[in-house]
């Protein structure tokens, strides 16, 4: 989605502009080409036809779903006596075997939100932290239906020869149990290694980053990857997101790398400082946005764009 959706955008502007990506074949998919940045970096070897793994630091391995139009990244975080996995995935395939073969620790599940395409496998887990919002506890309770999610699963999106015998029809996100609640600036200690949970609610209510300050990694969700980052759904919230995207800016000086949840694992610190510039830049009007249709708006930027709703950012403008 993240990087197909933003050639479309870039090519049109009809306004059947988003629905162009449904053009694509199955095919296609099967046969694209990895990202160069991925093929830049060391693979470890699993048995999976869906997820690709790479190890992206110091004991944190990308398991990545390049088959499909979300191109989802999952992180697993090695500390000395545990494992943090930060997102589940899309919920296609079973990653729980995936995570198996790399490690033997006990493993903690925590969602940077709880979107579809980020916690399709946290039914398989039953060690799942989560914060205490309205948001988490409904798609913890209720999972997502396949109605809401069904055109993540058409021929156009995925690459269904990956995916044998997997049911198009009734393809949906299981509801899963918290285990433990945790709130922002909480510390999740992996032995050796100490996570900081910050809240940066925008995307969603409930998004978050996490924090390795020893080694200077900073995972950011979906507030933050190379790409089209998604600003249109109901539960944004512009005035937040901008709050935090600030607050991640702040961080850059004490970075050495940033993983996003789409995309490219791996991006330079300074985007972060350029996504809150070019935001502010974006919200002043000082740039010209393509009609995405939906009634949205695309402002492109060089490593990223902002895709918004057309109503939330005239209320955003006078907040």
């Amino acid at each position: 989605m993240r990087y197909i959706l933003f050639l479309f955008l870039s090519l049109y502007t009809s306004s059947n502009a988003i629905s162009q990506i449904t053009e694509i074949t199955d095919s296609d998919w099967c046969n694209h080409p990895y990202r160069e940045s991925l093929q830049k970096l060391t693979e470890i070897k699993v048995q999976s036809n869906w997820f690709k793994v790479y190890r992206v630091g110091q004991n944190v391995i990308a398991i990545v779903e390049p088959y499909n139009f979300e191109e989802v990244i999952s992180y697993l975080i090695l500390g000395k006596n545990k494992a943090l996995l930060f997102d589940t995935g899309i919920g296609v395939d079973s990653i729980s075997p995936v995570v198996k073969q790399l490690t033997k620790l006990p493993v903690l599940v925590l969602n940077s939100h709880t979107h579809f395409d980020h916690i399709g496998g946290n039914y398989e887990f039953k060690n799942i932290l989560a914060l205490k919002t309205s948001y988490t506890l409904k798609h913890a309770k209720e999972g997502w239906n396949h109605d809401s999610i069904k055109d993540e699963v058409t021929k156009g999106s995925l690459c269904l020869q990956r995916l044998p015998g997997f049911d198009t029809s009734h393809y949906y996100i299981h509801p899963f149990e918290i285990s433990q609640f945790v709130k922002d600036g909480d510390e999740v200690d992996l032995g050796g290694r100490k996570l900081k949970i910050i809240a940066v609610p925008g995307h969603t209510m409930d998004a978050i980053a996490l924090f390795d300050s020893t080694n200077g990694y900073l995972w950011t969700g979906d507030t933050f990857y190379e790409g089209p980052i998604y600003l249109f759904a109901e539960e944004t919230y512009l005035l937040a997101y901008e709050k935090s995207i600030t607050t991640l800016a702040k961080m850059a000086p004490r970075l050495k790398k940033v993983f996003p949840s789409h995309n490219n694992p791996i991006s330079e610190p300074v985007r972060l400082v350029e996504l809150k510039n070019n935001f502010l830049t974006m919200k002043a009007g000082k740039v010209k946005p393509t009609d995405a249709g939906n009634n949205m708006l695309l402002f492109q930027f060089q490593y990223f764009g902002f895709l918004i709703d057309k109503n939330q950012l005239v209320k955003f403008r006078v907040e």
